[in-house]
């Protein structure tokens, strides 16, 4: 069985490129908005929104993202701010999100 090489892809500055940064995206999409509906639900959550909220900042501290991508996180984020104003707690936002 043989891999599928990767193509180069060059990074701006210290960051990595906006096409890694989707994998990761989509996960900590999916499962947000996981957490939202079994919040809603009321049903056991697992991990909390202070968690997924650090995997975002993270993302974005790591990765040289685009515009869309930025949306998306921006989107997360106040998912993650809702189910905190629920839970009755509160932390920043990341300053990267535009």
């Amino acid at each position: 069985m043989s891999a599928i090489p990767k193509p180069d892809v060059p990074r701006t500055g210290n960051l990595l490129p906006a096409i890694l940064a989707d994998a990761e995206l989509d996960h900590v999409e999916r499962m947000v908005q996981y957490m939202s509906r079994a919040q809603s639900a009321r049903t056991p959550r697992g991990i909390d929104a202070e968690y997924w909220k650090k995997r975002l900042r993270a993302l974005e501290a790591t990765y040289d993202l685009v515009a869309t991508q930025r949306r998306r996180v921006a989107r997360l984020f106040e998912l993650l701010e809702g189910a905190d104003q629920v839970s009755g707690s509160t932390a920043p936002r990341s300053a990267f999100v535009s």
